[in-house]
């Protein structure tokens, strides 16, 4: 999690709620790269988005159910219910359902 003037921002404009779309949580917000740093993410708003702790920690770094990609703040593209067989459970461009055939 970030500190500061930043993040302030980005929660802000995140509406000061997890992001992945269903989640209401408001408390503990991290400040998550879309694309990670490590693989050539940059610091950009549009790279940043507010996640609950249990999301971004256990759902995108701790080989969790969901992958997310695109760009902050409605073209994020989540795919919730990873597996490593078939499709993901859910899948979405920010807030709305993507029919996935």
């Amino acid at each position: 999690m970030r500190s500061g003037g930043v993040s302030v921002i980005l929660f802000g404009r995140d509406g000061w709620r997890c992001a992945v779309p269903a989640c209401s949580a408001r408390r503990k917000l991290h400040d998550h790269h879309i694309v990670f740093r490590s693989r050539g993410g940059d610091n950009a708003r549009t790279n940043r988005v507010a996640l609950c702790a249990a999301h971004h920690q256990h759902g995108l770094h701790g080989g969790g159910s969901i992958r997310a990609w695109g760009h902050a703040p409605d073209g994020i593209h989540w795919e919730l219910g990873t597996r490593q067989e078939g499709p993901p459970l859910r899948t979405l461009i920010g807030d709305h359902y993507v029919n996935v055939a």
